[in-house]
């Protein structure tokens, strides 16, 4: 005991609990930085990877819209095909007064 309370009276064993409670802050420090940098790097792999798929998405919507985009040329087409039937079945009737036959009228030849 008397060997201690020297230590003690010297500021030996006061300097070496000192300087063991900066080393737990620094190992502290160091773990918590450690720490920071490991999310930071799952956040960073999180991103990429949401980001990619976001993108994929973006494609494929965007092959999707150019279907459609050609689906409705070819729809505006056909549409302005049969109006054109439209049209010529409106011209014959008017200036040539022909006439869609009724049913009676009608004679099918079966060979």
């Amino acid at each position: 005991m008397n060997a201690a309370a020297r230590l003690v009276h010297q500021g030996v064993l006061s300097r070496h609990l000192m300087l063991t409670h900066v080393a737990t802050w620094r190992q502290m420090t160091v773990c918590a930085l450690i720490l920071g940098i490991l999310f930071s790097a799952l956040g960073v792999v999180y991103i990429t990877h949401t980001s990619r798929e976001l993108y994929a998405s973006y494609q494929h919507r965007l092959t999707e819209q150019n279907r459609l985009h050609v689906e409705r040329g070819q729809l505006l087409l056909e549409r302005g095909a049969l109006m054109m039937q439209a049209r010529v079945q409106q011209l014959a009737e008017e200036k040539l007064n022909m006439v869609v036959p009724d049913h009676k009228s009608v004679v099918i030849i079966h060979e």
